[in-house]
């Protein structure tokens, strides 16, 4: 809210790196996120149900599709009532989910599970979508990443979580183990997915043989897993190991979307 109400006038009509929209846009989308997100789990309002029976493809092209029309009839919002609208969604947001039961198995992340998940992994989820977008919205007006260590890390701890199911039709030996290291300001940090055979999981350590590797900075990192890494500005990212795991690594979104 800080930066929306930093722009200038000519920031709004700025090109964003979501194709199509403007600033003003890519707020308007936040408005349509919390709008959707208190209809759908506050008030049980369930008004715009994916089709049955779609595949992945399919119900990101559903979804962009359904994004695109809400942000072209919110083009009638000036910039001012985004932003009281955001404040008020926002209030509404946090009472919301404040007293969810984060630990409940209810959730649904398709990025992450075709099964239920965690409340606190949609929570997650959420926290990202309004982190990455802010990211863009800097990166439009000339400004760096803001990568502050108190939203960076649970927004990137929620992120991995796309790894494990992204891994999963790769089935390889008990223990074989993929580690994706990020390096930023504070230092690096490393994930160990470990194969039981039939799932990978997080482990704190390796369990067995390292079968492949990816390691990336910060930048790198949430850059990737958000669609949003281009190997000319943003340099490459170190890979090594079984070719199938790494090009499903390098693949890995913890987004509604292809990868570019």
């Amino acid at each position: 809210m800080d930066l929306l109400r930093s722009l200038h006038v000519s920031d709004w009509e700025r090109p964003s790196p979501c194709p199509g929209w403007s600033v003003l846009g890519l707020a308007s989308h936040l408005l349509g996120d919390d709008f959707s997100l208190l209809a759908w789990q506050r008030d049980d309002h369930r008004a715009t149900p994916a089709p049955e029976g779609m595949g992945e493809e399919g119900f990101i092209s559903w979804l962009d599709d359904l994004q695109a029309e809400w942000v072209h009839a919110a083009r009638r919002l000036s910039p001012r009532l985004v932003i009281d609208l955001l404040d008020w969604t926002g209030g509404q947001v946090v009472d919301m989910t404040s007293v969810q039961d984060a630990s409940a198995l209810t959730a649904h992340v398709s990025w992450a599970s075709s099964d239920p998940v965690p409340v606190w992994l949609d929570h997650a989820r959420e926290l990202s979508e309004r982190w990455i977008h802010r990211q863009q919205m800097l990166e439009t007006i000339g400004a760096v990443s803001d990568l502050r260590k108190d939203l960076f890390d649970p927004v990137l701890d929620g992120l991995r979580w796309a790894y494990p199911f992204r891994l999963e039709p790769h089935k390889r030996p008990a223990g074989a183990t993929v580690e994706v290291s990020v390096t930023g300001p504070e230092g690096e940090l490393s994930w160990y997915l470990v194969s039981d055979h039939d799932a990978w999981h997080f482990r704190p350590i390796a369990g067995g043989s390292i079968v492949a590797k990816l390691h990336m900075t910060s930048e790198q990192a949430w850059r990737l897993l958000s669609n949003n890494f281009d190997h000319d500005p943003h340099g490459e990212v170190f890979t090594s190991g079984d070719p199938k795991l790494v090009h499903a690594l390098m693949r890995t979104r913890a987004i509604i979307g292809m990868p570019k």
